[in-house]
């Protein structure tokens, strides 16, 4: 995967973001549903009302998976899943430590 580290680095900031603005709209995207949700533009999906980090979060998600499409294109399938996977996993540790954490 080292050969693909520009592929690495791209999609690892991207998903940071998209935690981020799911973390700010309060909501969870790898819940059932909720990313088919916001591509039809269902603010509802989220726990708070936060219109514009809303429309960043579903600007960001095409954004994402037209990048993961380009990505599968450019460096294959089996490459882009296991990038895929190292990030998911990243990105749900870091979403649990955050969960657990003291509210302000």
């Amino acid at each position: 995967m080292t050969e693909h580290t520009p592929w690495v680095r791209y999609l690892d900031d991207v998903s940071s973001e998209l935690l981020r603005l799911s973390i700010a709209c309060d909501l969870r995207l790898r819940d059932p549903g909720v990313v088919e949700r916001i591509l039809k533009n269902d603010e509802t999906v989220c726990g708070v009302n936060n219109p514009i980090g809303f429309q960043k979060l579903q600007h960001l998600l095409k954004f994402t998976i037209d990048s993961i499409n380009k990505s599968v294109g450019r460096i294959g399938p089996d490459e882009t899943k296991q990038i895929i996977d190292a990030i998911t996993e990243r990105l749900d540790r870091t979403r649990a430590i955050g969960s657990t954490g003291p509210k302000p």
